[in-house]
């Protein structure tokens, strides 16, 4: 494939050639090998950034139905994230006022993690996930399911056999949309009169503060800001009244939309304040650019060393998690299996797989229980606490190394 050299705003439609972070080319992320020698094809991680609309962006190289064809992320496997759902449940359904005949529905529901909830409190919920192997458990759990990719037409068929929504949630899933016009539009068409929709999404501001490149892949289209989304949801008549700054995911927003008709809730000043956090830190300047591409490569500078000096001196380090960003950080750091021979994973559609690009085989913890490493590198940094302490009551006595944003052995 020849080099990308610009990119069509997915918001303006402008071409841009302005580039925020190039990491060279890499395999899709969530795509884990069934074998070690399986075919790959490897694309440009290039992301652009429309100085217009604030949004950093990579061009549409590949299909989305390959990227959730046969899914391998599940959201239930995280205790932390089943507790920020659970949460975030207790607190919605007070906030938007819900009644057993409201009707909840989640877009990209994953295996029912958060609608599971809602199930057991009887609210009348519908979960529309892309990936037929994944809405399969969620349909086991007793949660409806439709298998489609979300927009505008989808959402007319959804409207149709279900009618318009209450509660609209989307978490963790815009920046995976290559058409975010055509996904506002249908969140405008599944809305009812007095209803509300939440999205939540990592913090680019985050993403450049905290040097979380890792968070680059193919699978995440788009890297938000409140500028950028403002500008994507008012040209369907949707409004931002409401946002809330979390640790999730190593730094994320909930937004909250409604119609400009809805009179129903009023408009908080967090709004103003994220948007100009966005503007005081100028997180999009050419500077700021500048010195995360210098941040970065350090970062790759000084794992690639460290892992080969504990190599020279016997140590064993192994890896823990499996994630799409941590597959990122080994393409990027051209880390393979001569310096990490294996990844533990509690998810077991990964297990007995290997990850893309860097083919380190994925295996169970009942192997990182007999071998005892010296050190486990935790890729999912964001799940670090949650995964020592799991690891801890498995009476593993290795050290950890987390990556991001600086080496820290713990």
């Amino acid at each position: 494939m020849k080099n990308i050299n610009n990119c069509r705003c997915r918001i303006c439609k402008k071409i841009t050639n302005k580039v925020f972070f190039d990491l060279g080319y890499s395999p899709l992320a969530n795509s884990n090998l069934s074998y070690q020698k399986e075919k790959e094809i490897y694309l440009p991680l290039k992301v652009f950034f429309c100085s217009n609309c604030k949004l950093a962006q990579i061009p549409d190289h590949h299909l989305k139905k390959k990227i959730f064809n046969n899914y391998d992320y599940l959201s239930s496997y995280s205790t932390s994230w089943l507790k920020h759902s659970k949460n975030y449940f207790n607190k919605i359904v007070n906030f938007a006022k819900l009644n057993e005949n409201s009707k909840i529905c989640e877009v990209a529901s994953n295996d029912g993690y958060l609608l599971q909830f809602f199930k057991k409190k009887k609210y009348k919920i519908l979960g529309i996930e892309p990936s037929k192997n994944v809405a399969k458990l969620a349909r086991d759990k007793g949660i409806p399911s439709e298998t489609l990719f979300f927009g505008y037409k989808t959402s007319k068929i959804i409207k149709k056999k279900y009618g318009e929504q209450d509660l609209i949630i989307a978490n963790n899933v815009l920046a995976h949309v290559p058409n975010i016009l055509d996904f506002a539009k249908g969140l405008k068409t599944l809305i009812s009169r007095t209803g509300i929709v939440t999205i939540e999404f990592p913090h680019i501001y985050n993403l450049i503060k905290k040097i979380q490149f890792d968070t680059i892949y193919h699978e995440h289209f788009s890297y938000l800001s409140v500028q950028a989304i403002k500008k994507v949801f008012s040209k369907f008549n949707l409004e931002i009244f409401k946002i809330e700054r979390l640790k999730t995911h190593g730094g994320s927003l909930r937004v909250y939309l409604k119609t400009k008709e809805n009179k129903k809730f009023k408009k908080f000043k967090s709004v103003e304040y994220v948007l100009k956090l966005e503007k005081k830190s100028k997180i999009f300047s050419k500077k700021s650019f500048f010195d995360f591409e210098k941040k970065v490569k350090k970062i790759k500078e000084k794992l690639t060393h460290l892992l080969i000096k504990l190599k020279l001196e016997n140590k064993k380090v192994v890896g823990y998690g499996a994630a799409a960003k941590g597959n990122t950080l080994l393409n990027y750091c051209l880390i393979d299996n001569s310096l990490i021979p294996y990844i533990a994973d509690k998810n077991t559609l990964k297990v007995g797989k290997f990850t893309p690009g860097s083919k380190i085989p994925i295996i169970n913890l009942n192997r990182l229980k007999k071998e005892k490493p010296d050190f486990i590198l935790i890729l999912p940094w964001n799940l670090k606490d949650e995964i020592i302490k799991q690891l801890k009551n498995f009476k593993i006595k290795s050290k950890y190394l987390i990556a991001l944003p600086n080496i820290k052995i713990i």
